[in-house]
């Protein structure tokens, strides 16, 4: 059970960690490319990072430890699998759906449809590419068995077997045909420089990129210094000084601020196509207190520990996501406040430039 069960526990969690860390990168791709998001493709590409470290966890876990490694053996025949599945009853049809060796061929050939699929769906290729791919992708694997994970064992600790790479390969071609004749083509978008309406989606998402860019650049940061101190100190992993804390803290600061102030939105704004435009108050005045009543004080009663920060924090936190979905155009309380109106960048600039230039 444990053999099944772990593998997809790792699968998921790893899976999901990657499409967090993806997420700013994948916004601002899907944004410049296709001119927005749909719920089918975030979902696609979602689903893709966990199938991606499926393969993985399922193919090479679990390892062996030291104590325990077997050195397994190496099957260079090709089509050595029909020769095991004769050796097997196939008098029947319940004899050959229970034949070992027809499952395990079935297996390999399955496990790679996925991604034969996920490269006509996500990556817009064809059969050539996802033949490829699901050979390379196949070789990766074999070849990491076989060298004892790249030189970590003194042997393979699974069996090499060309077969797999011809299962495989054959998976990904039937996952990419697959995706031609079962699933209907998705959702298309407008063309990438036609303006679209800011719903409270795209608001959110805007949201989520500025707090996965401070999050995860101070995350960054702590991680690279307790490497680069385990690298050139004893091997142990150092917890990140003020030093550090403060530069996590400082850079994606300062980038939010310089972007309000330069361009009255955020950097999560203008990665979904967000503008500013200041109405009722001065340029200069509205961006400052649109920093402040948004992400800038976000930041900073995050930091602070005078008396009632806590509280001052989840106050404002609450009447912005309250105000998002009941503000004209999903504005939330620092445009409120600072007298800012928000559209689509395509639609300030054809109305700043309606002949094109």
């Amino acid at each position: 059970m444990s053999s099944f069960v772990v593998p997809a526990f790792v699968a998921v969690f790893v899976g999901c960690g990657i499409a967090v860390l993806a997420f700013v990168p994948f916004v601002a791709i899907s944004y410049r490319r296709r001119g927005g998001l749909t719920f089918w493709r975030t979902l696609l590409w979602f689903a893709a990072a966990v199938y991606a470290m499926a393969l993985w966890t399922y193919t090479l876990l679990p390892v062996p430890s030291a104590d325990e490694l077997t050195c397994a053996a190496v099957q260079l025949s090709p089509f050595q699998f029909i020769s095991d599945i004769l050796t097997f009853d196939t008098g029947s049809v319940r004899a050959l759906m229970t034949n070992p060796a027809v499952l395990q061929a079935a297996l390999n050939v399955i496990l790679f449809v996925p991604l034969g699929w996920f490269v006509r769906q996500l990556a817009g290729r064809g059969i050539v590419v996802a033949t490829l791919t699901g050979l390379a992708a196949s070789a990766l694997i074999e070849l990491t068995q076989l060298t004892g994970i790249w030189g970590l064992y003194d042997c393979a600790y699974r069996v090499f077997d060309v077969d797999d790479l011809v299962m495989n390969t054959l998976g990904a071609i039937v996952g990419s045909l697959a995706s031609l004749l079962l699933l209907r083509r998705q959702e298309r978008l407008q063309d990438v420089d036609t303006p679209r309406p800011i719903t409270v989606t795209r608001r959110l998402t805007g949201i989520v990129c500025d707090l996965l860019i401070w999050g995860l650049f101070g995350w960054t940061v702590a991680l690279v210094y307790g490497v680069t101190k385990a690298v050139l100190g004893d091997g142990t992993i150092a917890e990140p000084n003020q030093t550090v804390t403060f530069i996590g803290f400082a850079l994606p600061f300062s980038a939010q601020l310089l972007c309000v102030l330069g361009r009255g939105v955020t950097l999560g704004e203008r990665l979904v196509f967000i503008a500013a435009i200041q109405v009722r108050r001065p340029v200069p005045v509205g961006r400052v207190l649109r920093f402040v009543f948004g992400i800038g004080g976000y930041m900073l009663l995050s930091q602070w520990t005078f008396p009632l920060s806590g509280l001052l924090l989840f106050v404002l936190v609450a009447v912005s996501a309250v105000m998002v979905f009941t503000t004209h155009h999903h504005r939330g309380l620092a445009c409120v406040v600072s007298g800012t109106e928000i559209d689509d960048v395509r639609g300030t600039t054809m109305a700043a430039h309606p002949n094109g230039g």
